[in-house]
């Protein structure tokens, strides 16, 4: 038990047999992996006991709660050390379902998200995972996700950099990605391809549009304060970007 993390040694507290079965939750414990809801707007819930809760600002969202939007949702979460989420309309995600690794912070399986990754001291690095990639940041470093219907997903890098590596197709090297730039990764091809943020104006093709759309009306800042229009992709001048396929 030594080698556990203070947060799975929590959880095994609190889970039903084994030596921990009677130990008390050290709540002080609990609340620094917690994320604490500071902006809702529309439908968001959480899954407690097999069924849907709503959300309202100001509550605070247990480690391995499933959090869904609807079609008019809006959420803004917050953590202890400056990390912080957005989930956008029509979303669902899984808030730190690896118990054992206090820096995975979101599994995200469909719709829109923004996340500021600030790894903490003790943390090599803070990830999110999805079904087709996983994202990493040895720094701070903000990203924006879309995935879209055939499962294609686009990640802009907002601020800092990011490290992506394909789930089902890796490479010894992740692909590191820097701001202002994007990729898309696709399940069932490599990551082989540089999509800078000016290139996206002129694209036409619907999956690729759609994803536009998807990740710049509505968002938050980081403070969660909504943002009207696509001001806040467009404050970014589009430039030509910088990318590393790590080869």
């Amino acid at each position: 038990m030594r080698r556990l993390s203070p947060l799975l040694l929590t959880v095994a507290a609190a889970a039903q047999g084994g030596p921990l079965q009677n130990a008390p939750v050290d709540q002080a414990v609990m609340q620094k992996y917690e994320a604490r809801a500071t902006v809702v707007s529309g439908k968001v819930n959480r899954t407690r006991d097999a069924q849907p809760w709503a959300i309202s600002p100001g509550e605070r969202v247990p480690i391995q709660q499933v959090i869904t939007t609807g079609r008019d949702g809006f959420a803004h979460f917050e953590m202890v050390g400056g990390s912080s989420f957005d989930i956008l309309a029509n979303s669902r995600v899984v808030f730190r379902q690896n118990a054992a690794s206090a820096g995975d912070l979101l599994d995200v399986t469909e719709g829109r998200v923004r996340v500021h990754m600030k790894p903490q001291a003790g943390q090599t690095q803070q990830r999110i995972l999805t079904p087709s990639a996983w994202i990493s940041a040895l720094q701070e470093a903000t990203v924006a996700i879309a995935i879209d219907e055939d499962a294609a997903m686009r990640i802009d890098v907002l601020e800092g950099e990011v490290r992506v590596q394909h789930t089902l197709r890796p490479r010894s090297e992740p692909t590191i990605v820097r701001a202002v730039d994007a990729i898309m990764v696709r399940s069932d091809q490599q990551i082989s391809r540089r999509l800078d943020r000016g290139s996206l104006y002129r694209y036409t093709v619907k999956p690729l549009h759609n994803l536009w759309s998807a990740v710049t009306p509505g968002h938050g800042n980081k403070s969660g304060d909504p943002i009207e229009g696509n001001h806040f992709i467009t404050r970014f001048a589009p430039v030509r970007g910088r990318y590393n396929s790590g080869e």
